[in-house]
């Protein structure tokens, strides 16, 4: 009886330990993953990872090592890996790293099958083993696809908020990706920018145009809506960041951040909401937000936003300073122009 217990048990062990091993998923580190407590850089975003990779000590040994790792990857990039790549296939780049490893780069959102990353396993050992490396570790990880580091001067092609634009009278910030009624594609800024409809508005500047003013506000809001269909709903924060915009509510007693081409991404509570008079649309618009953030002449235009949850929520659009900076809700924008904030 003991005997036969013994049997059933190591019997199921077998069966748990091969099914653990048929599993994988982003979870999986395998060999070479856990370093310490917290795992290397790449634990967080792990698909598979196989072999382990024993590093040489000397200084020379290692430098010798990492240079068998570059030919290895170079020899896999002119040989097969240009099959996998993106966007035909799912990957994003093939290197090595600090570690020892050879990196797979999957792009987060493309699925990849088992069957391709043994095959591309199969193939970089192969390779391996004529260059003299019998055992490596592979990894494959999840990456995103490269934001390029670009200025709120450059060229934006689509479009997103927080960007230079121009017209005949100068250089100002654009808002925000929205749609209007009709379905059009197009973005918002400030109606003293852009003038009348009709007008051209160039991105970053003469003879670039990015499209024609076909909406004026000025009632609730001093507002525009420009016609163009290159339009992302991303907001320009800093070179290496652009936030994509989530939600659109109108800010409550929060802290915003305003996003203009001449002071930058700023940051600063709302004070409140207030009737103010407007000198270029000559009236007082009702609602306004005013909110404790530095800015100068060029930030009209400019998307303002808060965080909620992480999120970035579009809450209204700066068009001036008194004693502190104002901005028109996003609601009041709506009520002048009616177009829709686009999401992302």
């Amino acid at each position: 009886m003991k005997l036969k217990r013994l049997l059933t048990g190591g019997v199921l062990g077998i069966l748990l330990l091969m099914l653990l091993i048929g599993i994988c998923s982003a979870e999986d580190i395998g060999d070479n993953a856990i370093e310490g407590e917290s795992g290397p850089y790449y634990t967080p975003y792990l698909i598979y990872q196989s072999g382990k990779t024993t590093m040489p000590s000397d200084d020379e040994m290692k430098n010798e090592f990492f240079s068998e790792l570059r030919t290895i990857v170079h020899s896999a990039d002119e040989s097969f890996m240009y099959m996998y790549y993106y966007p035909e296939g799912p990957i994003l780049g093939l290197g090595y790293n600090y570690l020892g490893d050879i990196v797979v780069l999957v792009e987060e959102n493309t699925s990849i099958s088992y069957e391709m990353i043994f095959e591309i396993e199969s193939n970089i050992r192969t390779i391996s083993k004529n260059h003299g490396l019998n055992d490596i570790s592979i990894v494959f990880m999840s990456d995103i696809i490269p934001i390029l580091d670009k200025s709120r001067t450059d060229s934006w092609r689509p479009v997103i908020g927080g960007i230079m634009i121009a017209t005949s009278s100068g250089q100002s910030t654009l808002g925000y990706a929205a749609r209007d009624r009709s379905g059009n594609l197009g973005y918002v800024t400030a109606a003293h920018n852009v003038g009348s409809v009709g007008s051209s508005v160039y991105q970053p500047g003469s003879p670039s145009q990015a499209g024609t003013v076909t909406l004026v506000g000025g009632l609730h809001s001093d507002s525009a809506f420009v016609q163009y269909p290159s339009v992302q709903a991303s907001i320009f924060e800093s070179e290496a960041i652009q936030r994509d915009i989530k939600n659109v509510i109108d800010p409550g007693l929060v802290t915003c951040t305003m996003s203009g081409i001449t002071s930058g991404a700023v940051s600063g509570p709302v004070i409140g909401y207030t009737s103010i008079y407007n000198p270029y649309l000559g009236r007082t618009l009702q609602d306004q937000i005013y909110i404790d953030y530095p800015t100068d002449a060029g930030d009209s235009g400019a998307p303002v936003y808060y965080f909620n949850s992480g999120n970035c929520i579009l809450g209204g659009l700066h068009w001036g300073h008194a004693r502190y900076s104002i901005a028109s809700p996003i609601s009041q924008v709506w009520n002048d122009l009616g177009v829709v904030a686009l999401t992302r």
